[in-house]
């Protein structure tokens, strides 16, 4: 049999026999339940008796609670079981299977709608609040030691913190223990430790005002720790041993293991032999009973390795080459198994950068490890390595190709989606342009009539020999002939803006009118939404500063900007008239409106659009900028155009500012530098 195989055998037997001491009690409740409820109260009480003592029989009854929970539809219930369900898994390492099961909590917890959703007992302690956000706090406890499992500190704190701030509005002290109690384990980490004092006081004085002693263990333990990391071995002392007494007299498994490793660790520190291997012992046998455990700072390894170094002190030389052996091997064993899980983990939350980081630190301390015991390994290790540093190039190498091809469809996306926003602004500018076209037309036409009449007096006033009624005559077909001249030159402008507005940009700015151009696209916007829809009017209002005159600008893009803002503002206030619709007195008092200004500053140039509706709800204005966000129902926006806008307005070194109140209206901002040719 092989070693490693021995070694899982050794560990889990006293799981199984640990078993067999289960109460009566409880076990014939769940045995013999004669419905599905007292199953589920039976699980509960099964799951808070094994939770810090046999992994194994609390995953178990966590996973009955939860199915029983499923079945009836009890989606408070299954929240707090995926989670429970989720902490046995991080402590087995299983970190990608626990996140799934803690985003399915968060999508039930933070669904105000799941409020009453539960009939079933939760908690232990009663609790009058808010069920649903007492086990959103509990999630976000969850996630948080998902995170110091796989070492992200600073998302372990910032979930921590919610779990205390839900813990503490909501009035539920024993949440907001834990909570503190595990931000002053992780502001220890971090070597904070003012902080870190602060959150294990405020969990001290919780835990000593509550019934609730199932964790004074654990705080009187991160008050040792923290007495550790600032030398003070005396005071760190004291607390490991209150620790130890806190977790016996809760039977809390777990507790003492930590108790026991800390106590090695602080004798091994002050050079106390005998009660170094006493409690490193101690340790061992209290880690073998709970099992397969893998949490990342107390595990068999790191309980093996106390036992070894006590020995080491005490220069007993067949015990030192035994329990080097075993540590080598079990850290050896977990440390493939962790490497294992976290790629799976990260493979679930798409951050591959977080886990190369993660994994070459873990490795880098491991090599360090293995330098140390066996100082020279030989050219086997070294070719090991260099294999393994050789894999992982390749597999880089692979990331990068698909990074780089991914790019390059981003971009190609990216592309066509600009361009149909280009085209579907076209489409809005398409029945104004008609609009605006078919004026100058008509005017060209009827000139075009009333000069052939004119024409023809003309050579009856010539025949007669009138020369001077002839002369009128020709001067006022040259008035024509101007006038004619002038509503063709205004339908061609039309035509080439129209052209301007389709084609790519060319990127380079130019002398334009902004006035001229603002109040082009103002009229085209509002022709195009009156021929989709005749029942609508709105006032139009400009302000224009005359002072102004030219400023340098790309003035395809510009007006890109112009007709999306304006678009939207006349969108805003279609909506409200629709809404008022339906109540005859209500129609009558609001009139839509939207107004356009231009205004130089000093040497920027301010643009406004402004409308009249309802304005943009606080709760969604940082997001109106993000690409594809939009408020128009599906097939109606591509939440393009303000993005573009935004993009564009930066491109000339300006800014576009939006402000707002609902049910008064929104006014959008253009900022660009005053910039004229020299």
């Amino acid at each position: 049999m092989r070693p490693f195989t021995k070694i899982l055998l050794f560990l889990f037997l006293p799981a199984f026999v640990h078993a067999q001491h289960l109460p009566d009690s409880l076990r014939n409740g769940y045995l013999h339940a004669t419905s599905d409820s007292t199953r589920y109260i039976s699980s509960k009480y099964l799951y808070d008796y094994y939770e810090e003592g046999n992994k194994d029989s609390a995953l178990f009854y966590a996973e009955q609670a939860l199915m029983l929970a499923r079945r009836h539809k009890q989606q408070l219930a299954e929240a707090y079981y995926l989670d429970n369900t989720a902490y046995q898994l991080i402590g087995m390492g299983k970190y990608a299977e626990a996140l799934k099961l803690v985003l399915k909590a968060f999508e039930i917890t933070e669904d105000p709608e799941n409020e009453r959703a539960s009939t079933w007992v939760l908690f232990t302690l009663p609790f009058n609040g808010s069920n649903r956000l007492l086990i959103l706090g509990y999630t976000h406890h969850m996630f948080a030691i998902l995170m110091r499992e796989t070492q992200n500190i600073e998302q372990e704190i910032a979930h921590y913190k919610e779990a205390r701030k839900i813990a503490s509005e909501i009035g539920h002290p024993v949440r907001q223990m834990l909570a503190s109690m595990n931000l002053g384990r992780s502001y220890t980490t971090v070597n904070k430790l003012d902080s870190a004092l602060y959150y294990e006081k405020e969990a001290e004085q919780l835990t000593l005002q509550s019934a609730f002693k199932k964790y004074l263990g654990q705080v009187y333990l991160t008050f040792g720790n923290i007495y550790f990391e600032k030398n003070d071995l005396p005071q760190s002392l004291l607390y490991f041993n209150k620790s130890l007494s806190a977790a016996t007299e809760a039977n809390n498994l777990n507790g003492i293991c930590n108790s026991y490793y800390f106590l090695s660790k602080s004798f091994i520190a002050t050079g106390q032999k005998d009660s170094a291997l006493f409690y490193a012992v101690k340790g061992l046998e209290t880690m073998k009973q709970l099992g397969a455990v893998r949490w990342f700072r107390v595990n068999l390894g790191t309980v093996y390795e106390s036992v070894y170094l006590a020995y080491k002190m005490r220069g007993q030389t067949d015990s030192i080459l035994k329990y080097q052996e075993l540590t080598l091997l079990v850290k050896d064993s977990l440390y493939k198994i962790r490497i294992k899980n976290l790629t799976a983990f990260q493979s679930v939350t798409l951050n591959e950068q977080l886990r190369l980081q993660n994994v070459e630190k873990d490795k880098i301390t491991y090599q360090n490890t293995i330098r140390t015991y066996f100082l020279l390994a030989g050219i086997s290790i070294l070719l090991l390595l260099a294999f393994i540093f050789y894999r992982n190039n390749r597999q880089k190498q692979k990331a990068n190709k698909v990074l780089e091809k991914t790019l390059s469809d981003l971009k190609s996306t990216q592309s066509q989606l600009i361009q149909s926003e280009k085209m579907a602004s076209l489409g809005e500018l398409t029945a104004g342009i008609a609009h605006e076209i078919q004026n100058p037309l008509n005017f060209v036409n009827n000139f075009s009539e009333v000069s052939n009449e004119l024409i023809d007096e003309m050579n009856e006033e010539l025949n007669k020999g009138d020369i001077e009624e002839a002369k009128a005559i020709s001067s006022d077909i040259k008035q024509n002939l101007e006038k004619i001249n002038h509503h063709g030159k205004r339908a061609d402008a039309i035509v080439k803006g129209m052209l301007q507005h389709s084609q790519s940009s060319s990127g380079k700015k130019e002398p334009t009118d902004i006035n001229k151009l603002a109040d082009e696209y103002l009229r085209l916007a509002y022709h195009g939404l009156r021929a989709k829809d005749k029942s609508f009017n709105a006032t139009l209002k400009t302000d224009f500063d005359e002072s102004i005159g030219n400023i340098n600008i790309i003035p395809q893009d510009m007006g890109r900007v112009l007709l999306n803002l304006i678009t939207n503002a006349f969108y805003a206030v279609q909506e409200v008239s629709k809404e008022k619709s339906s109540f005859k007195n209500l129609t009558s008092l609001y009139e839509p409106a939207v107004s356009l200004s231009t205004k130089r500053a000093g040497d920027k140039v301010l643009i406004s659009v402004t409308d009249n509706g309802n304005g943009i709800p606080q709760k969604i204005l940082d997001k109106v900028f993000q690409p594809f966000f939009t408020t128009k129902p599906t097939g109606q926006g591509t939440g393009l155009g303000l993005s573009l806008a935004y993009d564009i307005v930066k491109a000339h070194g300006g800014e576009l500012k939006v402000e707002t109140k609902e049910a008064e209206g929104s006014s959008f901002i253009i900022q660009i530098p005053y910039s004229v040719e020299q």
